[in-house]
């Protein structure tokens, strides 16, 4: 995956920091709702990402097949 992408494992140690960091700041209350809501963005971020790459590596493999075809012929 190219290195723009959103790592899996650094928006887990960020959202662990904003969560600390909301628990001094709101209700608890608050901060669950606000904690869901950005666990929610950020999901959806990544399966957006995941499913644009999955996109380009199949475009990937169609040119290299469509490629190794015309070589044959």
């Amino acid at each position: 995956m190219p290195a723009y992408k959103l790592d899996p494992e650094w928006v887990e140690s960020y959202l662990a920091q904003q969560e600390q960091k909301l628990a001094c700041e709101v209700h608890p209350d608050e901060k669950d709702a606000i904690m869901n809501k950005m666990r929610e963005m950020t999901l959806s971020i990544m399966y957006k990402q995941a499913r644009r790459f999955l996109v380009y590596i199949e475009s990937d493999e169609a040119h290299v097949t469509a490629e190794k075809k015309t070589r044959f012929m």
